[in-house]
């Protein structure tokens, strides 16, 4: 969960420390205020103010949230997923403790890249998401959205030395190997840590981290779900087919010069970006239909 942070986040909700040994019973646990912020977050009903690019991103990110949710993609409340505000040296990401369904524009913290939060009435983030987004929003202008994902398949290929491996058109529509950069586990976000996430993403849009999930990058909210989403799918249908083959099933496989033809014919589409435009505003209307509390 990479929680240099996740410690010091709930010691500093009320400024005091929390000793593990020895402490109080009758102090309140600072978990217990954590929890009100969040249900005040939950309650919100006055929508934001806040400039209009700035509102129709919080509409995009909390659109992925509910979106992560119906695609089976969550992890209780322990993913995160991060947008760049336009114009301004600031994030928006959710308030650590809520379910995806529970997200909304509104209810979304606005975080500056110094670590002030801007909507302390909505809670207070997962402090990975702001320091590990922030890592990269920096480093990498072009990227505007940050998504922290651990579903199971991933978890099941992050534990492979091979990595993510060409058995089917999903590793395609993610660009390839060449798109995909590794890092080990760390529980905490060391100095170490961080460094060697941000030299696994050189020239990468997606960072698996072994046994616990990626960071998937996008110059838009719409193209980072669309990486997510089939990244999970690349993984999930390599446990199915290495599965078939530990049964004894004969494999195939995309040998490079396939891989790279069908990379250059895919690249060359003029009809077809393989950035998830196309399938962006598809969702979208989704979450209109069914979860429109997504905008409130």
């Amino acid at each position: 969960m990479h929680n240099k942070s996740i410690l010091e986040h709930f010691n500093s909700i009320n400024g005091r420390q929390n000793v593990a040994k020895g402490r109080n019973r009758t102090q309140e646990p600072d978990t217990m205020e954590n929890a009100m912020t969040t249900t005040n977050a939950i309650a919100r009903s006055i929508p934001i103010v806040c400039p209009e690019p700035e509102w129709q991103t919080r509409c995009e990110l909390s659109a992925v949230y509910h979106l992560l949710k119906k695609y089976r993609l969550t992890d209780l409340t322990n993913q995160w997923h991060a947008a760049r505000v336009p114009g301004e040296k600031a994030m928006l990401t959710h308030c650590y403790g809520l379910f995806n369904e529970e997200v909304t524009a509104s209810n979304l913290i606005k975080v500056g890249f110094d670590g002030s939060n801007m909507n302390p009435e909505n809670g207070e983030p997962n402090p990975s998401a702001t320091e590990i987004a922030k890592l990269f929003f920096e480093a990498r202008p072009e990227i505007n959205s940050v998504m922290h994902i651990h579903t199971k398949a991933i978890m099941g290929v992050s534990a492979q030395t091979t990595g993510v491996q060409p058995y089917s058109q999903a590793f395609l529509m993610i660009g390839g190997a060449e798109q995909i950069g590794y890092t080990r586990y760390e529980f905490e976000c060391t100095d170490d840590f961080l460094s060697g996430l941000l030299k696994a993403a050189h020239n990468k849009s997606m960072i698996v981290e072994a046994f616990h999930g990626a960071f998937v990058l996008g110059r838009t909210v719409g193209e980072a779900f669309f990486r997510s989403f089939y990244l999970d799918q690349a993984c999930a249908v390599q446990l199915e087919v290495q599965s078939g083959g530990a049964a004894g099933a004969a494999l195939m496989t995309l040998g490079q010069p396939e891989i790279d033809r069908h990379l250059a014919d895919m690249a060359k589409s003029d009809w077809y970006g393989y950035d998830g435009a196309l399938e962006w505003k598809a969702c979208l209307r989704c979450v209109d239909r069914e979860a429109p509390t997504y905008r409130a």
